[in-house]
């Protein structure tokens, strides 16, 4: 026996409909409902290549790299025709070449004051004194800003002397720093070679060698200064160039002589200051 699906009731096994509510019933072996179409399967595209562009360098970064070898570029130029000046050069190439010489200069310093410090301690120790040799003093700041103080001078100085006695006006400040920095270069190549000698410096050797480069790179900067205030062509100034040069250099050692004093009280103070140490 079996039942209609539509009502429930009993039929014989070879109904085709019910009896009871005439329901067709479906023949054995036929799927019921709509057979479902199983659509074709679509090829599969292939996938494009990334459309995206790559990732883009930082332009800050960029600039700053095109920057730098603009800067290596008028440097090595400048060693090579220091009087060939080059005005199309960056603004700041000058202050760049001031500012990485004052580093060296004053990183300089500092390694040879150490160094002296560590030799004093070592030989308080030989004979039994006791030493605090694990603390190292750092003057870093201190030679940091005397740099920055002296450069001050010799820039604003000649600059005064050059835009206002020399007349030459159409000169900017930054122009002239550029300018002053070309006739220079060559102090920054000191410089390396001085702060590489402060390693080496001790209480017997390299002392006359870097009192040497340290004298040189003063002249350079002086002798810099005084062609820097000369007048540049078809331009009259108000004193003689010998005037105005020896003015120049008057006006810079005297306030050199003034910064030189109070630098060197300070370091009898902090020299004091580090005796009390042992």
């Amino acid at each position: 026996m079996k039942y209609c699906p539509n009502c429930g009731a009993e039929i014989a096994p070879d109904d085709k409909f019910c009896t009871k509510c005439g329901f067709v019933l479906p023949v054995e072996g036929q799927t019921s409902g709509t057979a479902k179409q199983v659509r074709p399967a679509q090829p599969s595209q292939p996938q494009s290549a990334s459309t995206s562009t790559p990732a883009q360098p930082n332009q800050t970064v960029t600039a700053v790299q095109g920057y730098a070898t603009n800067y290596f570029q008028w440097l090595w130029d400048a060693l090579k025709k220091p009087f060939n000046n080059d005005e199309s050069a960056g603004q700041y190439f000058g202050l760049i070449n001031f500012a990485i010489i004052i580093l060296l200069n004053a990183f300089s310093f500092n390694t040879v004051i150490q160094r002296v410090e560590q030799m004093g301690s070592s030989m308080l120790g030989a004979f039994g004194a006791s030493t605090q040799s694990g603390v190292k003093s750092s003057f870093l700041m201190q030679f940091i800003f005397v740099g920055l103080v002296i450069y001050a001078i010799f820039v604003g100085v000649s600059y005064c002397f050059s835009h206002y006695a020399t007349h030459n006006l159409d000169q900017t400040f930054l122009g002239y720093t550029n300018r002053l920095a070309h006739y220079t270069s060559s102090i920054l190549v000191l410089a390396v070679v001085q702060f590489l000698d402060s390693f080496a410096v001790n209480s017997t050797n390299g002392v006359g060698f870097y009192t040497i480069l340290v004298v040189l790179q003063l002249f350079i900067l002086l002798s810099g200064c005084l062609l820097s205030v000369a007048p540049q062509q078809g331009v009259t100034g108000s004193f003689d160039s010998a005037y105005t040069a020896i003015l120049t250099t008057v006006v810079i050692n005297v306030l050199l002589f003034i910064v030189a004093d109070i630098a060197a009280q300070s370091a009898l103070s902090s020299l004091m200051t580090l005796l009390k140490q042992f």
